[in-house]
């Protein structure tokens, strides 16, 4: 699409990167200060006027499978670009834990230029620092990486039955998550053996449900 039309945001496009160039573009027109300001009551005819142009220039930048997820603020910027987010860059601790994983993988390829390495790494730093909640602070963050590498430590039978819940969950990740989760696991594994399951918790059976140990051409296949 045109630059006139700003950065195109699809369903596989990378959000952290398409925002900071859909911020750039829209601060090039005078009104990405909509998409963080609320109009005010009542707006007079230029605040009108350049919120509309905002509101469009955004909804220009949607595409097509994009634009009925948010259609219900196509008018509203500030609720558009905030709805934007929370679709795209959800602050929980399921985002976090993939942008851990995001960094940690990062490997130079074959031929890249460290020039382009290092794009790759920002471009995941940005993703991982917007998936932050508000108030999250260094201990928050110091007690999501210990839980992080308890969980990537785990062997591959349990880490890959443990780390679907929390890539789902609201809930903090920390290592008295982990530690609980594990326990329900090792329990209803054991149940499972002597064929009984009715005293197991039922989040030990939700993570088993939720996903399963994959085969070894598709753990060969997914990032450590």
């Amino acid at each position: 699409m045109a630059d006139s039309k700003g950065p195109v945001l699809t369903k596989d496009t990378s959000f952290p990167a398409w925002s900071s160039d859909a911020k750039a573009f829209l601060k090039s027109k005078d009104v990405y200060t909509w998409c963080h300001t609320s109009a005010p009551s009542p707006p007079n005819m230029e605040h009108s006027v350049t919120i509309d142009k905002c509101a469009g220039l955004l909804w220009g930048m949607l595409s097509k499978e994009v634009q009925p997820l948010v259609r219900q603020h196509e008018d509203n910027p500030k609720a558009m670009w905030e709805a934007l987010g929370t679709l795209f860059a959800p602050k929980k601790a399921g985002a976090r834990f993939n942008a851990y994983r995001t960094l940690t993988s990062i490997r130079l390829r074959e031929g890249e230029s460290l020039l382009s390495l290092t794009g790759h790494v920002s471009t995941a730093m940005r993703f991982f620092t917007e998936s932050r909640p508000d108030g999250f602070d260094l201990a928050k963050a110091d007690e999501e990486l210990q839980a992080v590498v308890l969980l990537m430590a785990l062997p591959d039978e349990d880490y890959y039955v443990l780390k679907a819940p929390f890539e789902q969950s609201k809930t903090d990740l920390s290592v008295t998550s982990i530690e609980e989760a594990y326990a329900n696991h090792q329990a209803f594994r054991t149940a499972h053996q002597e064929g009984d399951t009715s005293q197991i918790n039922p989040l030990s059976g939700l993570a088993m449900a939720t996903s399963s140990p994959p085969s070894s051409s598709a753990m060969a296949a997914t990032p450590p």
